[in-house]
Formats: structure tokens, C-alpha cells, sequence
């Protein structure tokens, strides 16, 4: 009997959310200082708790543009300024997202899960359609304004991308 891992087998939502965390990797571009050495891993950091910890365990056996990943826990109180992405979970408050936010992460493409997470102030935001699907909306203005660039295939995919003139 052939052994599947967590990614190819019928995903819950937060697999599926761990699934688009590696595909990020692929389809955003950090600065060249920021991406280190090719030997560097993609540094995924998860703020709150997630249910999906052997998916977790199975994205750390992954590799992207042939780098390793790797995930670590962080606080509201720490900086995440290292990190390539930040998946910010529903479970933290919106006082503490919004401390988040308030400091600059020049380098760091932060993604989160509450409700209109990349309109209001965020960079991707996870978002549960009609269908219980989880898709994604990108902030491209947020973006733009790291140093980072979303590629093509990624833009293609969101539900919705939010640029400059339809935020005001």
C-alpha cells in the first residue's frame, strides 16, 4: 500500500492554507540580499495556532526553486522581520493584527485569514468562497510598496487583487 503525505490526500482547510504558503514561495520574487544564498531556506512563520500540525511537519520536507522551507511559531510580540512569509491566523485579536501591521516588514509578505485581511491593511488574505473553497485575495498596492514582486500565475488565481485606485 502506497503512502500518501498530507498534501495530496484529501486537505482540510488548513492544509490547503499550508499549500498555498509553499506556493507563494514559487511566485513571489524577495530582493536578491533578502533571498541569501540559494542554500537559505523560504522561512514560513505562523502567528496563532493552526490544526494542521502534520501538514505543518510536511511542508518542512518540501522544497521550492530547490530551497528548503521552514516554519517557525512566532508571537505577536516577535519581530518577524527574517521571516519570507507571515501567516497570521484567525485566533489572533484584531488589536494585536493591527500592532502587527502598524511595523514595517519591508521584506516580509504577510498573510492572514479574517475577514477583508488583504483590503484593510494586509498583503494575501485567505477567504472561504460560496462553495467552502478557500481562495485568495493579494493587495497589490501593499505589495508594491515591500520589496517584493507577485508573479503573473499568483495574480491570476486571486478572487479579487486590490490596486491603488480601488482603495480610495
Amino acid at each position: 500500500m502506497m503512502c500518501k503525505d498530507v498534501f495530496s490526500a484529501a486537505p482540510d482547510e488548513y492544509t490547503l492554507k499550508l499549500v498555498y504558503l509553499y506556493n507563494f514561495t514559487k511566485f513571489i520574487n524577495w530582493p536578491p540580499a533578502e533571498q541569501g544564498e540559494h542554500e537559505e531556506p523560504y522561512k514560513i512563520c505562523i502567528m496563532g495556532s493552526i490544526p494542521a500540525s502534520n501538514a505543518l511537519k510536511q511542508l518542512e520536507q518540501k522544497r521550492s526553486k530547490n530551497r528548503l522551507i521552514t516554519t517557525s511559531r512566532r508571537s505577536v510580540d516577535q519581530n518577524a522581520d527574517d521571516c519570507h512569509i507571515l501567516f497570521i491566523t484567525k485566533n489572533i485579536s484584531r488589536s494585536d493584527v493591527s500592532r502587527v501591521l502598524a511595523s514595517p516588514l519591508e521584506n516580509t509578505v504577510i498573510v492572514g485569514e479574517t475577514n477583508a485581511f488583504a483590503k484593510q491593511a494586509g498583503d494575501i488574505g485567505f477567504v472561504i468562497d460560496d462553495n467552502n473553497h478557500v481562495t485568495i485575495e493579494i493587495n497589490l498596492n501593499n505589495t508594491q510598496n515591500k520589496n517584493v514582486n507577485i508573479r503573473a500565475p499568483l495574480l491570476e488565481i486571486a478572487r479579487k487583487v486590490y490596486r491603488a485606485e480601488e482603495q480610495e
